[in-house]
């Protein structure tokens, strides 16, 4: 497989976004698109101002190259593991060598690495990066296991639940043959009992989510006890949400423990099928974030799509919605720096790194449609790398 395929084809389902200029102190603007309002509400993101993005200056490198091996990936979900440490979970991953800040040309590509942050060291010499060897070749961290379908595994979110790790990932067969080299072939949720033992001697153990096919419900999650909510992709084509009781969890039911806030005769309520569900944020897509906002009684979610060049905000005031119509707040500016195209998918937040309210610390990754060679060149060295923004926002005076 190779990674532009992934991206392009995981676009199909709601992934990226182009473009770029910095913002500065504004109102976030009604956009006039064909992006649909949620659930009839227009007005909760418009309760927001905000007063800068920029490129961050304090985290700017934490996620570069590195001539240990580690040449860049996506992803980028961060966990907080601790008082101390955070774990990153990455993607598709070069593993080689540099030369003068350049990716050699043959690093191979493996399917998932991790990051172990020191919050307490300041960046980059906070990170270090993990990934498996067999016969002196990398293997990705998540090796597949028989239980699961599929051939390999992106590991894109995960939850602490009481002391454990609890990890979901979308379940991937096939090669680089065919139009797009590779299939979903279901979801996985893998189970680490040991977070805080070193990420070597971590135990996993993986489970096959059986949702039904082009379904997943593992784009964002939000731990509000005694449930886990998670967002995910349900029929037709939308954003839905499901909940399970972290208890059940712990005892280690799976999907027969779910429920799903579907659309009912006179008012929406919890049912046992992810049938009917009620639409959740736009522009849909399959890895962002949602955060809940205690000063602001908001849910914030930075989200994209493939045909925008924007990164958008949407918010709630209930974790079922409804949400806000989505508004751009930034234009990725890598799009118009290189003599080859660039796109940008998989923005999170990271509230760990925000140091007071209305600050946001966000991520995007970015990548090549359809050159893998031009990584391997000194202009696309800065591609498919993580960015990191810093953003203010306030609520608007009424």
């Amino acid at each position: 497989m190779r990674y532009y395929r992934k991206q392009f084809a995981v676009a199909l389902v709601g992934c990226f976004s182009l473009f770029g200029v910095s913002l500065q102190a504004q109102d976030l603007p009604r956009r006039e698109s064909a992006t649909q309002t949620i659930g009839g509400a227009s007005s909760d993101a418009h309760l927001l101002r905000l007063v800068s993005i920029l490129p961050d200056p304090v985290f700017k490198d934490m996620l570069g190259l590195r001539t240990n091996g580690w040449l860049g990936s996506d992803d980028g979900e961060s966990i907080v593991l601790s008082r101390q440490k955070t774990l990153w979970l990455f993607g598709d991953t070069f593993i080689g060598p540099l030369s003068n800040g350049v990716r050699v040309a043959g690093a191979p590509m493996i399917h998932s690495t991790v990051g172990i942050q020191e919050r307490e060291k300041l960046p980059p010499d906070c990170m270090t990066f993990y990934w498996k060897e067999k016969n002196g070749k990398p293997e990705s961290f998540f090796p597949h296991q028989p239980s699961t379908p599929g051939d390999y595994y992106w590991v894109t979110k995960g939850v602490m639940l009481k002391g454990e790790l609890f990890l979901f990932a979308w379940c991937i067969s096939g090669t680089a043959e065919g139009l797009l080299g590779w299939k979903e072939a279901g979801s996985a949720l893998i189970r680490v009992p040991n977070p805080l033992d070193p990420p070597e001697h971590w135990v996993q153990k993986a489970y096959s989510l059986n949702l039904g096919e082009g379904i997943t419900f593992h784009s964002a999650l939000v731990v509000e006890p005694p449930y886990l909510y998670l967002y995910g992709i349900a029929k037709p084509r939308q954003t839905a949400l499901a909940r399970v009781r972290i208890n059940d969890l712990l005892k280690g039911k799976l999907t027969e423990a779910y429920e799903y806030w579907v659309k009912g005769s006179k008012s929406p309520h919890w049912g046992k099928e992810a049938k009917d569900c009620v639409p959740q944020f736009q522009p849909v897509n399959s890895e962002c974030s949602v955060h809940y906002e205690p000063a602001w009684r908001l849910y914030t979610c930075f989200t994209y799509d493939v045909m925008s060049p924007e990164i958008y905000l949407t918010t709630a005031k209930s974790v079922t919605g409804p949400w806000s119509e989505p508004v751009p707040i930034y234009q990725v500016p890598e799009h118009g720096r290189f003599s080859f195209p660039v796109m940008t998918y998989a923005v999170r937040q990271h509230p760990e790194l925000s140091t007071h309210t209305g600050e946001v610390i966000l991520t995007y990754a970015t990548n090549i449609p359809n050159s893998e060679s031009q990584l391997f060149t000194a202009e696309g060295k800065d591609v498919y790398v993580h960015r990191f923004l810093r953003a203010q926002f306030e609520l608007k005076k009424k």
